[in-house]
């Protein structure tokens, strides 16, 4: 049984502005820890954690469903009661990249930076291998018995987790969904169907005479020429097309990156690219695809799908129907197996079941008591403290149940689930690890059982080429790619587009493979798949 998807995609490489003081001390001989840090104790493996009351200064990024400030939430009260350990929060919501960068720019740093959010990728790894944070491998081993434990069970994440150099310098979020598998989903107006009397579509050609069929017809009933064959957001994992174009032979994805047996290669110079996009544009010029589709975003997109006079898409995609056209239009949808093409193709994207955020928590090189720090995120790491910091505290969001497992309570009138498990718990700017075995102790939520019933849908027809989520450039690579991929990208989308919408993708064809090698595709790729290999020979 699994749960609510609780992350945003997983953390994006970008570059931390700010300059960082010259001459940062590089890793200590003792493995990260100063004297003082190394003179530090804590006591044993039980509770509390200290005699004598601690104070640690940790900074979090504070999300907006959050309203409480964090020394007040529940969660954290009853962590102090539990270890003896005062946090004294910095939480911002607003200006907190400029407040970040300035600590790491003036060296006037916390002991530890707290919850997913806080810190990017390539803050991790900047100022991991210039020595402001420090290496955590010796001292998961030496404190933190439970993130221990969630390594050993999911090595993925420390392939995830370890640098270039070959140390871990945070502990990361970790969440295990089956529904992660999953990319957007095509849906259907069956009630638009039913008063054509036409089937659901399962080819590609039947896709087409159906929307043919909802043009120019007053279909909800409304007076209004308002009707919508067909629209998405185009880019958009969970409401684009990526997974459409699997109908003629290769899923598409954000970065039309893919690997097939540890080979890297790239999607959007694939043929079956180019079928797919004329496809669609066969589709755009009988006015059957929505023409804001290439540049309207997910609020313009949900505002339309939601409006009052009923529905207005004949077809779109996304994660559920309510997310895009509201509870009561969402009534009139059916999800649609994925649609055959021409040549019998049948495939959709296979995303990754485990949800990793790199950041969870870092301690840096001003921590005085590391021990004790590394005892108390290990205590948040705990299988009930998990599921507490991300979702509530028992007794307000849960009721245990049969002993250790749990149970929804209700959400109240007027607010919805996620400001609800946000009262007492950073939950989204949190950290903790909700694993499988969790997941089976948690009381599905109904948004949960849909998606998982879409997923046996889509089940049979996956196909796993996408590359592994969260793998860690270097510094280097990092940079280079973020100027490659404002280049390659941006690009193959504007190209894309053009193509949807005037056609001529056949004459530009050969023009759009030489502009894509003179931009870098094939350094482009070279630094994913040494990238890809590195991540693979991680033990």
């Amino acid at each position: 049984m699994r749960m609510k998807k609780l992350l945003p995609p997983v953390l994006l490489l970008s570059l931390a502005s700010g300059a960082v003081l010259a001459g940062c001390s590089k890793e200590p001989e003792n493995g990260g820890k100063s004297t003082a840090q190394a003179e530090s104790e804590a006591i044993g493996t039980g509770y509390p954690i200290v005699k004598t009351k601690l104070n640690l200064k940790l900074v979090t990024a504070k999300t907006p469903q959050q309203k409480k400030s964090t020394d007040q939430l529940k969660v954290v009260q009853d962590m102090e009661q539990l270890t003896n350990i005062h946090i004294n929060w910095d939480a911002s919501d607003q200006g907190y990249q400029e407040k970040k960068n300035l600590m790491f720019a003036s060296g006037d740093l916390p002991d530890a930076f707290f919850g997913s959010g806080s810190l990017t990728d390539s803050d991790i790894l900047k100022y991991g291998t210039q020595g402001m944070l420090i290496p955590l491998e010796k001292l998961i081993d030496q404190y933190a018995p439970n993130i221990k434990k969630m390594l050993e069970k999911q090595p993925d994440v420390k392939k995830v987790i370890t640098a270039p150099d070959g140390h871990i310098y945070s502990i990361p979020t970790v969440i295990t969904e089956g529904a992660n598998e999953l990319g957007e989903v095509l849906f259907v107006n069956k009630q638009w169907l039913d008063k054509l009397g036409l089937s659901v579509p399962t080819t590609t050609a039947e896709f087409e005479q159906v929307l043919k069929a909802f043009k120019d017809k007053d279909l909800n009933g409304n007076g209004k020429k308002d009707e919508i064959p067909f629209s998405f957001v185009n880019g958009n994992q969970l409401n684009g097309i990526f997974g459409l174009y699997g109908a003629f032979g290769l899923p598409d994805n954000a970065s039309h990156i893919m690997q097939k047996d540890g080979k890297v290669s790239y999607i959007a110079t694939r043929p079956e690219f180019k079928e797919a996009t004329a496809y669609f544009h066969s589709l755009y010029k009988q006015g059957l695809i929505d023409p804001e589709a290439f540049t309207q975003d997910r609020n313009v997109y949900f505002s339309k799908g939601r409006g009052k006079d009923g529905p207005v898409f004949g077809a779109f995609t996304g994660y559920n129907a309510e997310n895009v056209v509201g509870p009561e239009n969402a009534k009139s949808y059916v999800p649609i197996a994925p649609l055959k093409g021409p040549q019998g193709h049948q495939l959709v994207n296979m995303y990754e079941i485990l949800a990793v955020s790199k950041m969870g928590f870092a301690i840096t090189s001003s921590n005085k008591h590391v021990p004790e720090t590394m005892r108390w995120i290990d205590t948040v790491f705990d299988e009930r403290h998990s599921v507490e910091w991300q979702f509530g505290p028992v007794g307000v969001n849960f009721k245990e149940t049969n002993g250790d497992k749990y149970e929804y309570l209700p959400t109240p009138a007027g607010m919805s689930y996620d400001d609800f498990r946000c009262t007492e718990a950073p939950c989204f700017g949190g950290t903790g690890a909700i694993l499988e075995d969790t997941y089976k102790k948690i009381e599905l939520s109904d948004k949960i059982k849909t998606r998982l019933s879409y997923l046996q849908i889509y089940q049979p027809f996956m196909k796993k080429h996408t590359l592994p989520a969260g793998m860690f450039f270097t510094v280097e690579d990092s940079d280079r790619l973020s100027v490659l991929d404002t280049d390659i990208t941006g690009y193959v989308k504007k190209k894309q587009s053009q193509w949807v919408i005037d056609g001529n993708i056949d004459a530009e064809w050969d023009g759009y493979l030489a502009q894509l090698k003179k931009s870098g595709l094939d350094e482009f790729i070279q630094i994913y798949q040494r990238t890809y290999d590195r991540f693979q020979s991680i033990k």
